[in-house]
């Protein structure tokens, strides 16, 4: 009892200080200690939490308080204001500071062992599962995430973005933001209408074998086909020698991804031939229905929705499996159909930045851009050139980015902020579309952000999915899998194989989705086998080891619900560096949401684990000298295997029991 005393005394006390709001020191520690220091120096200095730094080095203390620019304005010098600040927390004697140090303009600031441990184990035990949250202003979020266009299987690339936005999610619901996720199909362009228009040839079957990959076959056959077509048409009329090369060149590659691909599936390969050979212009029966569907003709609306569906079946199949789930799927035919699409044609054609070009409706960027002040305020260089935004073919019919402003217009109906999770090289249309909503008076499109993310290399193959070369995510994950399974038997020979492929099915989706996610999304990825399986380090594979580690040792200590930990034993190097990293999770995650970085809570897991790890293959937990000592190292145990089971839920990822 004596020992919960001090527990509660503590939190209290941090509680009842200046700035320190009661329910927030439940959430995070670090921000209560924060809180407490900045208390004893409201007389001198008006100072907020997110000004303290984490010292590059723990000789250098647990917190970091700059003073450079206080001291630039008040005449002092860096070095004097540190030492008078320092001095200034010493005489409040703040019973969580072991001592504070001055340095080189900054004021350091050393924690109590005892006390921030005592601070984590109350957060923990009164927040259970939801250790780690770090509230923040509620606001509405709709986080817009994998999007992928439903005429193949979800590949390597598409899973960073679900992963990234996933997470994202995950991370700002964590922050009390109230998310919905957003999946938004791409059913109206050409590429569906390929697929719709092979589908329809072979009479609309029921697909055989995973559906998405069925899809994805229909759509690289009917690519072929119609390109084939087109080659052959412009060969007739080729002129000059060269030209005549090209065109041959282009034909030889179209019949080449046609044999390809009919050693995959030689019947549909045989029944899209004969179906294709029979039309009279494959050119013209996919424009038909591109613009049959468009104009929401009843059967062609049928046809493609049916296709469509059976496709995104096939993605949720892929994404349940993943831990990845959308809120909604919001079809962009929809946007054509209850007018949403023209009614802002209409407001931009009445814009002196809109014009005809030939039979196209162009939107003037650069010009906006430049007379709206729109680069300042959207923060790019003055010096990039916007590109003028094609809104209408010279046929009429819109283009993906027009349909994507009308989308963009309801996101922002139902949400506060907006994240897009979209490909680093759709950067151009997405600047141009918040160009053109900012010109029509939609203001609030400064919080629709597009987040982008770069490619995804797996060992040197490059994929292009209208030639049906891609590496799916569903291959990944089989391969991982299987991966997974050899490396479980090799380390655990006695478990059946139910076992080890409930273990397996774990490992492979958390070694997938942290090495997916542990990368900045600004930089490439080059997937390799060896770092993504890696048990021994930098991997989710090695992240689960430790966390079954300390479910084998906890399991070992017994029954730890009635332990009643006394910190104060707590004296190495090591338990100090590890307890102050722990009680570090909440601003992680508030630095990992607020600045749409999640490699950042993979990184903290990454140093969670090493230094764990480091520690308890040099000291002994349930082999320790006193009980009173093994106690307070059980509870730091028990406060790491929470935080590590928050972190995963975080990063969409369930550990198993054993490995």
């Amino acid at each position: 009892m004596a020992v919960h005393k001090t527990i509660n005394h503590t939190v209290t006390c941090l509680a009842k200080m200046p700035g320190i709001d009661g329910d927030h020191a439940e959430f995070d520690p670090m921000g209560s200690f924060k809180r407490g220091i900045i208390g004893s120096l409201s007389s001198t200095l008006s100072v907020e939490p997110d000004e303290f730094e984490v010292p590059p080095s723990p000789d250098l203390g647990d917190l970091a308080l700059p003073v450079h620019a206080e001291a630039k304005r008040s005449g002092d010098t860096p070095d004097a204001l540190s030492r008078r600040l320092a001095d200034l927390v010493a005489s409040a004697a703040l019973d969580f500071v072991e001592r504070v140090q001055p340095v080189g303009g900054y004021v350091n600031f050393f924690l109590r062992t005892e006390s921030v441990a005592d601070a984590v184990w109350s957060s923990i035990s009164k927040l259970g599962e939801k250790y780690g949250e770090n509230p923040s202003t509620p606001s509405r979020v709709i986080v817009e995430h994998t999007s992928a266009n439903p005429v193949h299987p979800l590949h390597i690339g598409a899973a960073r973005n679900a992963f990234f936005g996933d997470t994202l999610a995950r991370l700002l619901r964590a922050r009390h933001k109230t998310v919905t996720t957003h999946f938004y199909v791409d059913d109206t362009g050409r590429q569906t209408a390929l697929a719709a228009l092979a589908y329809k040839l072979l009479g609309e079957p029921e697909p055989s074998g995973k559906p998405d990959f069925y899809v994805g076959s229909l759509y690289v056959f009917a690519n072929a086909f119609v390109e084939l077509y087109d080659a052959k048409a412009r060969l007739a009329e080729a002129e000059g020698d060269e030209e005549v090369k090209r065109v041959q060149s282009e034909i030889d590659e179209w019949m080449g991804v046609l044999a390809e691909q009919s050693k995959r599936d030689p019947a549909m390969f045989e029944a899209l031939s004969r179906a294709f050979a029979d039309l009279e212009d494959p050119v013209l029966a996919l424009n038909q229905l591109m613009m049959e569907y468009e104009e929401g003709v009843g059967v062609t609306v049928k046809l493609v929705r049916k296709l469509v569906n059976h496709c995104l079946e096939g993605f949720k199949q892929t994404l349940r499996r993943a831990n990845v789930n959308h809120d909604r799927f919001y079809f962009e035919s929809d946007l054509l159909w209850d007018g949403s699409v023209e009614l802002l044609l209409e407001k931009l054609r009445d814009s002196p930045y809109v014009k005809m070009e030939g039979r196209s409706l162009i939107f003037d960027a650069e010009r906006a851009a430049n007379e709206l002040g729109l680069k300042e305020l959207f923060g790019i260089p003055k010096t990039r050139v916007i590109p003028p935004l094609v809104l209408t073919r010279s046929d009429g019919t819109t283009l993906y980015t027009t349909r994507d402003l009308a989308y963009s217009v309801v996101k922002l109906s139902e949400a506060d902020y907006v994240y897009n999770i979209i490909g680093a090289e759709q950067s151009t249309p997405q600047l141009q579309l918040k160009v053109a909503l900012y010109s029509l008076g939609y203001k609030k499109i400064v919080n629709q952000v597009h987040v982008p993310y770069e490619h995804v290399e797996l060992e040197g193959e490059r994929m292009t999915s209208r030639r049906g070369r891609y590496i799916a995510l569903d291959s990944v994950l089989d391969e991982a899998f299987n991966r997974s399974v050899d490396e479980v038997k090799r380390r655990n020979k006695e478990l059946d194989d139910d076992t080890v492929k409930s273990i397996a099915d774990k490992v492979s989706v958390a070694a997938i989705r942290f090495a997916l996610i542990s990368v900045n999304a600004n930089k490439k990825i080059s997937f390799s086998w060896d770092r993504v399986l890696n048990f021994e380090s930098n991997s989710g594979p090695y992240a689960l080891y430790t966390y079954v580690r300390t479910r084998s040792l906890l399991a070992k200590a017994g029954d730890t619900s009635r332990l009643q930990p006394d910190f104060s034993w707590l004296r190495s190097q090591d338990e100090h560096r590890l307890t102050v990293l722990i009680a570090r999770l909440p601003e992680v995650v508030g630095y990992a949401a607020d600045n749409l970085r999640p490699e950042a809570l993979a990184d903290y897991v990454l140093k969670l684990c090493d230094l764990f790890n480091s520690y308890y293959d040099s000291t002994p937990v349930l082999g320790a000298p006193d009980p009173a000592l093994r106690d307070a190292r059980l509870g730091l145990v028990v406060m790491l295997n929470r935080t590590l089971s928050s972190c995963f839920s975080l990063l969409g990822i369930v550990p198993p029991e054993r490995m």
